[in-house]
C-alpha cells in the first residue's frame, strides 16, 4: 500500500509504499533529499516526523509520532506505515536544482548594439553549479535592489555565463549596475532561477521559441544545451526586434542553427522598411506561419510583459491551449485574470 510522503516547510509530496525507505521512494521518482549515504551515518537526510508511522528499517521498531516528541529520524531508514509529514530542509523537486549565491567576476564586457551590453562573468572555482539552459540568475546590487537577468548560454567546462543586458534608463536597478559593468569587477549573483527551461521542455514534441529583442538570450541558451545533447526535435526559433542592428547576434545565430538539421531561424524586424526579409511584429509572423494548427506545439516565449502578453492572448485567439505556452514573465509579471 502506498503512502503520502510530505516534506515541510517545502510542502513537497510523493508516494511511496511500506516496503520501501522514504529516501528510495524519493530517489526513485528523482526527488533531491540531501544525502551522502544510505545507512544513516552522515546524518543528511535527517528529519523531524510531524505526523504518522514509520518502521525502522534494520530492527522493525514503529515510530509514533503522536506518541510526543520523537528522536530525529533518518529518510533512509524509515518506511512509511501510514501518510507522513516530515521536517527537512532542501529537498527538491524533480528538475529542481538547488540554488548559489556566489561573487562572480566580469570577463569581458561588449557593446554590442547601442544600447545592449554582452557580459560574460567567471564563476569561482569549486563546486560546479548546475542550472538548465533557460533559467536566469539574479545579480544582487545592494540590500533592496536586484536584476534578473537570462543565462544566455548552455553549461561550459570554463564556468563562464553570459548576460544580455539592455539599458533601460527609466529602471531603477539599471544605474546602479551600469556603473560596475566594467572588467575585473566583482558581482554578487544567486543562480539558478526560474522553471521556463530544456528541462521543462523534455516531453515537447515540437518547439517554437518567440523572443523580442534580449529575450533572444534565453532561446540562444536552450538551443545550445539542444545542440549539446544532439536532441534532434523540431524547433523553431523566431527573433524580433526594431531594426537589423538589433538582432545583435544574427550572423552567430545563424551558424549556430547550422549545426542542428531540425532548427529553424525566422528573423523579424518591424520598424525598417528596406529590411529585406519578414517584416511586421514577431508574434504575428510566427502565427501567419502556423496557419491555425497548433498542435503538438509547445511555445516559449521571451521579451518584455507587455510583448509576452500580447504573444498569448493573440495566441489564445487564434485556437492555442493556454497550457501550451511557458514563459518567465507569467510567474515575475502575474497579471490579473
Amino acid at each position: 500500500m502506498d503512502h503520502q510522503i510530505t516534506f515541510l516547510p517545502g510542502g513537497l509530496r510523493l508516494r511511496a509504499s511500506s516496503e520501501e525507505t522514504v529516501l528510495q521512494a524519493a530517489s526513485r521518482q528523482a526527488f533531491r533529499v540531501p544525502r551522502a549515504c544510505d545507512a544513516g551515518v552522515c546524518h543528511l537526510c535527517q528529519a523531524r516526523l510531524l505526523t504518522g508511522q514509520a518502521r525502522h528499517k534494520h530492527d522493525g521498531s514503529v515510530i509514533d509520532a503522536s506518541d510526543g516528541p520523537v528522536e530525529p529520524v533518518f529518510c533512509c531508514l524509515i518506511q512509511p506505515l501510514t501518510d507522513l509529514q516530515l521536517e527537512i530542509e532542501r529537498v527538491l523537486a524533480p528538475g529542481q536544482l538547488p540554488s548559489h549565491e556566489v561573487t562572480a567576476t566580469i570577463q569581458s564586457v561588449e557593446q554590442a548594439t547601442p544600447d545592449v551590453k554582452i557580459v560574460t562573468l567567471l564563476l569561482p572555482a569549486g563546486k560546479a553549479i548546475e542550472y538548465h539552459p533557460g533559467q536566469y540568475l539574479w545579480v544582487i546590487l545592494d540590500t533592496e535592489n536586484q536584476a534578473a537577468f537570462s543565462i544566455a548560454n548552455a553549461p561550459r567546462d570554463d564556468r563562464t555565463l553570459e548576460l544580455h543586458i539592455r539599458e533601460t534608463r527609466d529602471s531603477v536597478t539599471y544605474p546602479l549596475l551600469e556603473k560596475r559593468l566594467c572588467k575585473g569587477e566583482s558581482l554578487r549573483i544567486s543562480l539558478p532561477h526560474g522553471d521556463t527551461s530544456l528541462y521543462r521542455l523534455r516531453d515537447a514534441k515540437r518547439i517554437m521559441m518567440i523572443a523580442g529583442s534580449t529575450g533572444f538570450s534565453q532561446m540562444q541558451a536552450m538551443i545550445e544545451g539542444m545542440i549539446a545533447a544532439r536532441d534532434e526535435r523540431q524547433v523553431v526559433l523566431y527573433w524580433g526586434a526594431r531594426s537589423a542592428r538589433d538582432l545583435y547576434r544574427h550572423d552567430a545565430t545563424k551558424s549556430l542553427v547550422f549545426l542542428h538539421p531540425s532548427i529553424r531561424y525566422i528573423p523579424v524586424v518591424s520598424d525598417q522598411p528596406e529590411w529585406p526579409a519578414r517584416k511586421g511584429l514577431v508574434h504575428q509572423a510566427a502565427l501567419t506561419d502556423l496557419d491555425g494548427d497548433f498542435s503538438d506545439w509547445t511555445f516559449v516565449c521571451g521579451g518584455s510583459p507587455a510583448m509576452v502578453y500580447a504573444t498569448y492572448d493573440d495566441f489564445i485567439a487564434a485556437g492555442m491551449a493556454p497550457e501550451q505556452m511557458i514563459s518567465d514573465v507569467f510567474d515575475y509579471a502575474p497579471r490579473d485574470a
